[in-house]
């Protein structure tokens, strides 16, 4: 309820940076009860106002007590209506109007100073016959602000000199007057008292452009001591304030800023930037959820802004052609006035609009005198501006102080008659309603038959049912009339008249036609079922999945498979039955396996009409084998070309990712050694590539190109496989392969089980080297096989049988084993054995060639010797 004298048009705005600043600051907590109605501030829909209601919000305002908030439940007529009903005309400017707390009285201000005479004045004065009760003047001084005190027992004004002054209002007695005073050039704009009374808040601000900063500051209502004072923002400027209802809050509006401050701390609870202009008035709603601004035209125009308290979040704004100078609520809190000065479209009137409108809705506009539309520019615009306006406490009547050509106070109250049916408003129990007028019961709704507009069917008895029939007993509260002689259940009336959630059974079967439950998170599913989700169908009532099919079933079959858990029960004549009524995505079972028909869901059959129990690939389809894949069919090969199992006879195997026959599984029968890679091995490994294709994989044939051969045990390069190519005679032995003559001995004249005569199987060693075997029982065999002696001459050479392949160790042509002189090159035989040869020319000659004997004389050597 600004009354600041700031008043800006296009022509006339202080020029100044403009700020742009963040929307909104998070709102501090709360007490847990702050307006102190008993509900605590997380369950009060109006945390800051004192309220009763119940129904639609709870501590929330409820004028009449029927339990429904002001906000559901208006009692200003929401039509507007407003007449002029008098004017007050003055001599002066009036910059302010304010009716008491009960009505009675209204006081005006008359701000003279600096503007025409030197005497400003506030006037009290009776609501009825508008005689002037009280004034006072201040002499030489403009009063910038005035306010009653709750009870009405005191008026304060805040005055062009810097000081605040309080009265009696029953003989403008002074109470008290202090200094508001901060420094040079500043001016208190506007004073509020509390909502209990006990504090007075004036803000206070620079007059031009220079001088102190501004201040907020919080005196004691009955003795002018100073409780607190603080500076928002550090800003220079401050033009309005208003309390929130409870007294909790206190809101100061800046130039483009807007402050909310807890007055037990005087700490900043929430802010707002406009990033527009001054804000010359600022409302706090009645239920404490709103907050109204009006601004001041500056540089691109002006605005009314409705901002909902608790989020600090614009609910709408008007764009007005001239500037709002003051701004009230409705007493219930439903409607808005704000007073505009002289120019254009908005010039000279008060836009009325609704205060809980998504968008800027405006009800009525009350307009004083418009000359030539308010259209001119500066001086020569002859419209008068509306600088003050006050709500009646009954919400029929306004007051509205003007000035600039059109002095005075203007009374506008709502038609007698607002909706014209010859019953004046106090006495029509419907005063917006032409068809209704007279309530005998007092229920709310009138007694004229239909076609007016919800005629009461019980005019006698007071009733709230509001479905069937108007305005008879409804016990249980669901809008719904209880039965009587003259209205029956067959008529409409409630079935069920103790519960408040059903009133009919269309079906007859018990349960209520109004379907309630509550949803689980997660599965969605249906708990705390109340009424019928089939209201025509007399064998289902429930649907816990909520499908549109019902939990009972007719089949006793399903018992079998039916989980004793699962809702809904067996009932023969069951129709519309849920196969499935925990799953909201299926309820029918055309081949009975017990999973549903419906396709594209979680959890569809996928062979609708087959029974099948398959899982694993597909649902619902034939399983041969029992290990959860289903068998190949046209719409699903085997794997991999298709999803079905590639072995539906082996319950072990399933998956064949190569596609080469052998699955997947390792633990499985003949498990696939080579998953990623087709193969045809089944020897060494299942399912590898084989090359030859003799069933052992590449990687384990030694011989992968050859059919015939796999394994080479000794490594030799030849095959084990006595029958395959080039079979490996000796498959231990590395050093061995063949044996032509199959003497057991290998062809390659190597260890010990070479063959030296590989093509004679009676020999195949020859340990000296001089290739006469060593085996004596064979074919040629060596005479001396551990030592060398002259070689076969031929392989036809069969050799001396007693000396081949002996030495002759000195060279005489006759091997050792039969010269009797191994070493000696000139002696080889011994006729008579006595160690003397017989070649008589040689050295060691014998002498006597046939008797053996011992003499060594000369020439007698090898002869008898007697006497030796």
């Amino acid at each position: 309820m600004t009354r600041t004298r700031e008043i800006l048009g296009p022509n006339f705005f202080i020029a100044l940076f403009i700020l742009v600043s963040a929307p909104m600051l998070s709102i501090i907590a709360l007490a847990a009860d702050t307006d102190g109605d008993g509900v605590e501030d997380h369950l009060d829909d109006c945390p800051v106002a004192e309220g009763n209601s119940t129904v639609d919000r709870v501590g929330c305002p409820d004028k009449d007590g029927d339990g429904t908030s002001d906000k559901s439940d208006p009692w200003v007529i929401q039509a507007g209506g407003f007449l002029e009903d008098s004017r007050q005309s003055m001599g002066d400017d009036q910059s302010h109007s304010l009716f008491n707390s009960d009505g009675s009285k209204y006081l005006t201000v008359e701000d003279t100073g600096g503007w025409g005479s030197s005497n400003g004045w506030l006037r009290i004065w009776d609501s009825i016959t508008h005689t002037n009760l009280k004034s006072i003047e201040f002499s030489g001084e403009s009063v910038q602000d005035a306010d009653w005190s709750p009870d009405g027992m005191y008026v304060a004004a805040v005055v062009g000199d810097d000081t605040l002054q309080t009265y009696y209002s029953s003989n403008v007695s002074l109470l008290f007057s202090v200094s508001t005073d901060v420094g040079s050039g500043d001016q208190p704009n506007e004073v509020s008292y509390s909502p209990d009374g006990t504090m007075i808040a004036v803000v206070i601000g620079r007059s031009g452009n220079s001088g102190t900063n501004g201040e907020v500051q919080i005196y004691n209502s009955q003795n002018g001591a100073e409780i607190s004072s603080f500076n928002p923002a550090s800003a220079d400027r401050f033009y309005s304030v208003d309390w929130s209802p409870d007294g909790s809050r206190i809101v100061i509006g800046g130039r483009e800023d807007i402050w909310v401050y807890e007055t037990t701390t005087w700490t900043q609870n929430a802010t707002r930037n406009t990033n527009r202009g001054v804000i010359n008035s600022i409302a706090w709603s009645p239920d404490g959820n709103s907050i109204a601004v009006c601004e001041a035209w500056e540089s691109s125009g002006a605005r009314i802004r409705m901002i909902d308290y608790h989020s600090m979040n614009e609910r709408w704004v008007y764009s007005s052609s001239t500037s709002c100078n003051d701004i009230i609520f409705s007493p219930d809190s439903t409607q808005v006035a704000g007073a505009h000065t002289y120019y254009q479209a908005d010039g000279a009137s008060i836009l009325i609009f609704k205060t809980h409108a998504n968008s800027a809705t405006t009800i009525e506009k009350l307009s004083a005198p418009r000359p030539g539309g308010c259209t001119s520019s500066g001086n020569s615009n002859n419209c008068g501006s509306v600088y003050g306006i006050s709500w009646h406490p009954d919400g029929d009547y306004i007051i509205s102080a003007h000035g600039r050509n059109d002095e005075g106070i203007y009374h506008w109250i709502v038609d007698p008659d607002i909706d014209n049916d010859g019953v004046i408003n106090a006495d029509d129990a419907f005063p917006e309603d032409s068809t209704q007028w007279d309530d005998t019961d007092g229920d709310g709704f009138g007694d004229n038959p239909s076609p007016a507009y919800q005629p009461d069917s019980c005019v006698m008895v007071p009733g709230t049912s509001k479905e069937d029939r108007f305005g008879c007993p409804d016990s249980d509260s669901d809008g719904y009339s209880d039965p009587d002689s003259t209205w029956t259940i067959g008529d409409g009336a409630d079935v069920y008249i103790d519960d408040p959630e059903q009133w009919a059974d269309a079906d007859l079967d018990g349960y209520g036609d109004n379907y309630l439950y509550d949803v689980e998170v997660g599965t969605e599913l249906h708990l705390n079922q109340r009424g019928d989700a089939f209201p025509s169908n007399i064998n289902q009532w429930n649907d816990t999945d909520g499908d549109g099919w019902g939990d009972n079933f007719e089949n006793s079959s399903w018992l079998d498979h039916r989980p004793v858990e699962w809702p809904g029960m067996l009932l023969t004549t069951a129709d519309q039955a849920d196969v499935f009524p925990l799953d909201r995505y299926q309820w029918q079972d055309s081949d009975g396996d017990w999973v549903g028909d419906e396709p594209n869901t979680p959890r569809s059959d996928a062979c609708p009409y087959k029974r099948g129990y398959s899982y694993g690939d597909r649902v619902g389809c034939p399983d041969s084998d029992g290990d959860g894949f289903s068998d190949p069919d046209s719409n699903s090969p085997k794997h991999p070309e298709g999803d079905a199992d590639a072995f539906p006879d082996d319950p072990t195997q399933w998956r064949d990712t190569d596609g080469d026959g052998f699955g997947d599984n390792q633990s499985g029968n003949n498990p696939d050694d080579c998953t990623g890679e087709a193969g045809n091995s089944f020897e060494d490994r299942h399912g590898c590539p084989d090359m030859d294709g003799d069933g052992w994989s590449n990687g384990g044939d030694a011989m992968p190109v050859d059919p015939t051969q796999w394994q080479d045990r000794d490594g030799d390069g030849y095959g084990d496989n006595s029958t395959g190519n080039n079979p490996d005679a000796f498959p231990d032995d590395g050093t061995q392969w063949s044996d032509r003559d199959g003497d057991g001995y290998g062809d390659n004249p190597v260890g010990i089980t070479g063959d030296w005569f590989p093509d004679e199987p009676t020999q195949w060693h020859d340990f000296d080297g001089d290739d006469w075997g060593d085996n004596p029982n064979g074919s040629r065999g060596d005479v001396c096989p551990d030592e060398p002696g002259p070689k076969p001459k031929s392989s036809a050479d069969e050799g001396d049988p007693l000396t081949r392949g002996c030495p002759d160790a000195d060279g005489d042509n006759y091997p050792d084993p039969v010269d009797a002189f191994p070493e000696d090159y000139l002696q080889w035989n011994d006729t008579d054995g006595d160690g003397w040869g017989d070649n008589q020319a040689a050295n060691n000659g014998d002498d006597c060639l046939d008797v053996p004997g011992t003499s060594s004389e000369a020439n007698l050597q090898g002869c008898l010797d007697s006497d030796a």
